[in-house]
């Protein structure tokens, strides 16, 4: 069984780069343009092998933070990755978001080949440890 990935993003050329990319990258993936759609997945048992969230911040209906804090009640293991197109790095989203767990930040546009590579270190890493990397887009 090939590992499995929640990707969620209101933009469907987001979803749709980013889906084939980690689809050839060995990644099963589980993609929504709808977060409440992808928490009712979660809590429907749906992607019980998830063990990774990539998810843009800014959304409708729900931001990917309020995200985030649900799906980390669901699933306290899952790894976070976040998307913005704002200026932002790993320290200074820590400093305005102390309390939220994020192993990473990424910056739109991107690459998405670029995701997946990183995507691969998180879930591959021998120690579970969060891999920061900066300004790699």
């Amino acid at each position: 069984m090939s590992p499995s990935v929640l990707l969620v993003d209101d933009e469907s050329d987001i979803i749709t780069s980013t889906f084939s990319a980690l689809r050839r990258a060995g990644f099963t993936v589980h993609s929504f343009t709808d977060p409440i759609e992808a928490i009712n997945h979660i809590r429907e048992e749906g992607c019980k092998d998830c063990r990774l969230l990539l998810s843009d911040i800014r959304m409708p209906k729900m931001n990917g933070f309020q995200l985030v804090r649900t799906l980390k009640e669901l699933r306290p293991e899952m790894k976070v990755i976040m998307m913005t197109a704002f200026e932002v790095d790993k320290k200074e989203f820590e400093i305005v978001f102390p309390s939220l767990p994020v192993d990473t930040i990424v910056k739109k546009p991107f690459r998405p080949s670029i995701v997946a590579e990183m995507i691969k270190e998180i879930y591959y890493s021998s120690e579970g440890k969060k891999i920061r990397k900066q300004n790699l887009i």
